[in-house]
């Protein structure tokens, strides 16, 4: 991935570009999909592949730095969080679109305008944090900036969580789901704090 990234990145572009196209120009997605292609674009218009490769990146930083399976995920752990924010966009872009479409109509207290709403504090979050991944880009920012910048990622996990908890508790009531995403965050939010009070134990 290391070696081919500039490959990844032109194939996850072309995906997400042609997802996109798809699903704004065609009024009838689901009706009209062939069946195979449906079960390839619904993990990536619902977010689901995105928020796979999130959690990676997220658990990468959780982890202990001496084991050999976190030197090895921190290697590519930029080209992931690039290729989770390409497909991120192929998720958000289409609910974006039809909330500022809608914004004058829309109930702002429903539960779509809140995921909307948390949804476009994200991508804003997570636009310089993408761009910098970048590693030509990042080679130009002095690394105190760059680390400093990083730090956001943290906030972009929490709007992460709230879209999702919004979603499955009062839009879907998919309460299965929303115990199951809760447990994974959950589980990386104790793993990072424990991480960060050794770190610091150490430093003292």
């Amino acid at each position: 991935m290391r070696k081919n990234n500039k490959i990844f990145y032109g194939v996850a572009y072309l995906i997400t570009i042609v997802d996109l196209v798809y699903r704004n120009f065609s009024m009838a997605v689901p009706q009209t999909m062939p069946n195979i292609l449906r079960i390839i674009e619904k993990p990536l218009s619902m977010g689901a592949l995105s928020g796979a490769i999130f959690v990676v990146v997220m658990y990468t930083g959780a982890l202990d730095n001496r084991k050999n399976y976190t030197k090895k995920l921190m290697s590519v752990r930029a080209e992931l969080s690039i290729l989770g924010c390409i497909f991120f966009l192929a998720h958000t872009i289409p609910y974006c679109i039809q909330f500022f479409k809608t914004i004058d109509k829309v109930d702002m207290s429903s539960a779509f305008s809140i995921i909307s709403v948390l949804t476009i504090l994200a991508i804003i979050i997570m636009l310089p944090l993408w761009i910098t991944s970048y590693k030509n880009i990042r080679k130009k920012i002095k690394v105190k900036t760059w680390k400093n910048l990083q730090k956001s990622a943290y906030v972009m996990y929490l709007l992460i969580y709230l879209h999702i908890s919004v979603l499955f508790l009062l839009w879907t009531k998919k309460y299965d789901k929303f115990i199951l995403y809760t447990l994974i965050f959950g589980i990386y939010a104790v793993l990072r704090i424990r991480k960060y009070i050794i770190q610091n134990k150490k430093k003292k």
